[in-house]
């Protein structure tokens, strides 16, 4: 029963088929009042907690979306395409990546002579440089705008909860790219974030020794650690990759690239940034130096300005708050899932328009099992824990087999054709309305029995959860009953909810997808389908009120090419001065006066001459091999350190080896405040049983500055060395 032959004597049999069939199943009317109510509160996706704020929100887009089209189409709108562009310029970095390892020395010593290099060369390493550059700028920065417009749509509960979570997941993945590439520069910028790393690190009991040991002097910087982050930067978009199988793996149809035009566009600004305004580099990195300034990349290096002020532990209470509360967003801020669609066996030809419609993979055709199993081997299947409750399928069914239990299609066609009869009897010409509940018509005010609203005078109004609920025969009935006109309002172009319910809808109704509208059953000139965002509630009534009047309405005006070059060219300038200078913001580390000492040691106590005396209990537990009465422990004894400043104790301390049995090297990291001038410093480390014998000293008269600090390691071999 497919519905789409152009026989009225088969269009008649069939709606009396459909009937018969209506007789065997459950009554679902009596869920109906649970659908929508005159409070105008949206009851498809259940509200979610500050649904107020981010509709307000959500509105911003929309009327920066409207500012754009009075002179770019929807397809020429970045704004709409945020997700693809992020995914072009992230393939963009990753070409351009791979091709500056023909240049780049991954070396802690040669890193920033290479990139320098690269730099004196503007126009072929130095423009392959600033294209990686500024291709992961654009792409953490339209990552970050899809997040919000998301976060702002709602589009965060129910099934959709594994796209949230696999896109923040994919945030942080592109942001800790664009992270450990920075260091391999190892400029001042990288300085402070191997600094700012290695503090957050020391916290969690993973090294030996602490991180922060590594980065004082430019001298002990390990070049193993270095390729270490090397080679994490070049490998970590293979994690991407599944995040990336994730996040779209609940969606038909999933569109990864830009078109061509689109592609273009990205390419062209990239370049032109990348030419007029290359990719800068700070000074080389000097791990002593103090209160520096440089410019930074602020889409990846904001978090400096936190690791510069805060602790260690404060900076994984800002890490862990963030992203628990990122990530939990579609359970803190949701209150239920959407209701499901319900196929009804009986009535399922297995046509597969459903499987085909639906934008979430959330129907499948299984196999058959009954009576009907030899006529229709296969029958739609819906998995509830991926419907979003769009009611699309129901507008694919020609034997109303499938949709939403709570938005009985039959029951919305009697209702209509009931408000068509008032009308008529009333000497009235009959215009029927069906709104989107996530269009311009979102916050019209309907009531549910009479349809009539009061901003639509002459209408009836039926709001519907998707465009996409809308059958073709929905509309052929209604003009067979004597409707003057129907009215289709959805959202606005590129701003399905739920995809591509719009799209499905436009294209049945010319007749280019199955099930598509017969011309001989219904005047394709009585019916108006308006793309409107929910910013277009004026548009839309003076539209819908043209339309009732008879007067042709122009849906969607091409701007001229005029204006298309000129907003064009104006919102390429905006996104390319937004990335550009965001890339390189000046930022001075906290003032810091006078100056610092840092004293360091990595060193073994003597081994401890403790002798145990095992009981008979304890030789009984052991093996023959292993008895013997005493047992020298393993203990190295813990090592002292003072530090005297002009001849006053300043800082005096013990260390404890490190290691389960206690038998490995003490470890010492002492920071002390000097003002500038000259100062006498003198160190003295024991690391014997006697508390009172220092094995080791040094003293020296050290001139401090402002501009750095003094660094003294202690080592068992080379002694007392300055820095």
């Amino acid at each position: 029963m497919s519905g789409t032959t152009p026989s009225e004597d088969k269009q008649t049999s069939s709606e009396s088929q459909v009937g018969e069939i209506e007789l065997t199943v459950p009554d679902l009317t009596d869920l109906l009042p649970t659908a929508f109510d005159n409070n105008n509160t949206s009851t498809v996706d259940p509200p979610v907690r500050g649904e107020i704020i981010l509709r307000s929100l959500e509105k911003l887009f929309l009327r920066f979306d409207r500012l754009i089209a009075l002179g770019l189409p929807k397809e020429y709108n970045p704004f709409l395409q945020t997700g693809t562009i992020a995914m072009v310029s992230l393939l963009i970095a990753t070409a351009t990546g791979v091709l500056l390892l023909l240049w780049y020395s991954p070396s802690v010593v040669q890193a920033f002579a290479s990139v320098s290099a690269m730099d004196a060369a503007p126009w072929t390493s130095g423009l392959v440089r600033s294209l990686h550059r500024y291709s992961s700028d654009m792409c953490l920065f339209f990552t970050l705008a899809h997040a919000i417009r998301l976060f702002s749509q709602r589009l965060f509960t129910g099934a959709r909860w594994l796209a949230w979570v696999s896109g923040i997941s994919m945030m942080g993945i592109i942001w800790f790219i664009g992270w450990t590439g920075y260091w391999l520069v190892w400029d001042e910028r990288a300085q402070h974030l191997a600094v700012g790393s290695a503090k957050a690190l020391d916290i969690l009991p993973i090294f030996a020794d602490p991180m922060g040991r590594t980065f004082l002097v430019n001298e002990t910087v390990n070049s193993l650690l270095f390729f270490v982050i090397f080679f994490t930067h070049i490998m970590i978009p293979l994690v991407f990759g599944i995040a990336s199988w994730l996040h779209l793996a609940r969606i038909s149809r999933p569109k990864f690239l830009t078109d061509k035009w689109m592609s273009y566009w990205v390419v062209g600004t990239l370049l032109a940034i990348s030419i007029f305004y290359p990719a800068t580099t700070a000074e080389p990195a000097n791990m002593t130096a103090i209160n520096q300034s440089f410019t930074m990349d602020a889409w990846y290096l904001f978090p400096i300005t936190l690791m510069d002020r805060l602790s260690g532990g404060a900076l994984w209470g800002v890490i862990l708050i963030s992203g628990s509360l990122a990530f939990s967003i579609p359970w803190l801020l949701g209150r239920g899932r959407p209701r499901s669609a319900l196929v009804i066996t009986s009535r399922c030809d297995a046509c597969g328009n459903c499987y085909n419609d639906c934008p979430y993979n959330a129907i499948t055709m299984v196999s058959r099992k009954g009576s009907l199993n030899e006529r229709y081997p296969t029958v739609a299947h819906v998995d509830s824990n991926l419907c979003v409750g769009c009611g699309i399928c129901g507008g694919s069914c020609d034997t109303v087999g499938n949709g939403l239990p709570w938005f009985d299609t039959t029951e919305k066609r009697k209702i209509m054709r009931s408000w068509i009869k008032e009308m008529q009897e009333a000497g009235e010409k009959p215009f029927i309305a069906l709104v989107c509940e996530n269009s311009a018509g979102m916050d019209l005010k309907v009531d549910l029995q009479s349809g009539v609203c009061e901003e639509l005078p002459g209408y009836r109004v039926l709001k519907i959860p998707c465009a996409g609920w809308i059958h073709p025969l929905t509309i052929e009935g209604l003009e067979r009953k004597g409707a003057e006109g129907v009215l289709v309002v959805t959202c606005g172009p590129g701003e399905c909810r739920y995809r591509e319910g719009a799209k499905w809808t436009q294209q049945r109704v010319d007749g280019e997808r199955s099930p598509a509208l017969r011309n001989e059953y219904a005047d394709r000139k009585k019916i108006l389908i308006l793309n409107l965002d929910k910013t277009s509630r004026k548009k839309m009534i003076v539209q819908g009120s043209a339309f009732q009047q008879g007067e042709h309405v122009i849906n969607d005006v091409k701007p001229s090419k005029a204006a298309m070059g000129f907003t064009a060219t104006l919102l390429t300038l905006f996104i390319a001065c937004l990335i550009a200078v965001g890339s390189d913001i000046p930022y001075t580390t906290p003032a810091q006066t006078g100056s610092t000492l840092v004293v360091t040691f990595r060193h073994p106590g003597q081994v401890s001459d403790v002798v145990k005396r095992l009981t008979s209990e304890e030789l009984e537990a052991l093996p023959m091999h292993m008895r013997q009465e005493e047992i020298r422990e393993r203990k190295r004894m813990p090592v002292r350190l003072r530090i005297r400043i002009d001849g006053q104790v300043i800082r005096e301390g013990v260390y404890t080896p490190k290691g389960i049995w206690e038998d490995g090297p003490s470890v010492a990291v002492e920071s002390i405040s000097l003002s500038p001038g000259s100062h006498k410093v003198e160190v003295s480390v024991g690391d014997g049983k006697d508390e009172k014998k220092w094995q080791f000293n040094n003293e020296k008269v050290i001139e401090f500055t402002n501009e750095t600090r003094r660094v003294l390691i202690f080592d068992r071999v080379k002694g007392f060395s300055w820095y």
